[in-house]
């Protein structure tokens, strides 16, 4: 008998059967694990809106309040709650609490349309930026949004609430590996959670 050197056709075919199958686990498990951030920041964003919520409902008394979402490099995202300090002024505002919502390397973006003007711009979020999101106590719908400049100076305090009318934040949008939006409903203050890619 001669001593053939070499593969068969029927054992190639199984090594690269068995090959393709890992290769197949090895980048579903990457994917997996890249979208994993963005997901799970997507969950803690919608997670606090909801959360923001119950307290303009239950806490707020006669006064408006809202959640605050700011970043911090190589910290990542978090959610500010923020409570009226006095019912009777209507000027000051108390950070209740806050919570981590994401990773830094997580990119997050918020839809902000004016009314009035008719345009809609694209913000992202950075250290330079925070995101306020005003619930009215009344009906907890989104009264209005305002951009801020991210740091701790102007906290607890909001412009003439009649200015916030005009702008609403009606989608967040988190990427990392994988897409996640967040819609807003603004004359509701209902939210809804999907995954875009």
């Amino acid at each position: 008998m001669k001593d053939d050197k070499g593969f068969s056709l029927v054992e190639l075919i199984i090594v690269i059967a068995i090959m393709s199958i890992i290769l197949g686990i090895v980048f579903y498990s990457f994917s997996l694990m890249v979208g994993q951030y963005a997901r799970e920041c997507a969950n803690n964003t919608s997670a606090a809106l909801d959360k923001e919520k119950n307290y303009a409902l239950a806490k707020s008394a006669t006064v408006d309040c809202y959640v605050e979402i700011v970043f911090r490099e190589k910290d990542g995202y978090y959610a500010r709650y923020y409570v009226p300090g006095s019912a009777i002024t209507k000027t000051d505002w108390v950070l209740d609490e806050e919570q981590k919502l994401g990773k830094h390397n997580v990119s997050m973006e918020f839809t902000i349309e004016n009314a009035s003007a008719g345009t809609t711009r694209n913000v992202t979020l950075d250290a330079n930026t925070s995101v306020k999101i005003i619930y009215n106590r009344s009906s907890g719908a989104f009264k209005g949004a305002v951009i801020a400049d991210g740091s701790d100076g102007d906290a607890g305090s909001l412009p003439n609430m009649s200015v916030l009318d005009s702008e609403k934040c009606t989608a967040i949008q988190i990427v990392h590996g994988r897409t996640y939006e967040i819609k807003l409903y603004p004359s509701t203050g209902k939210h809804v959670l999907s995954r875009v890619n």
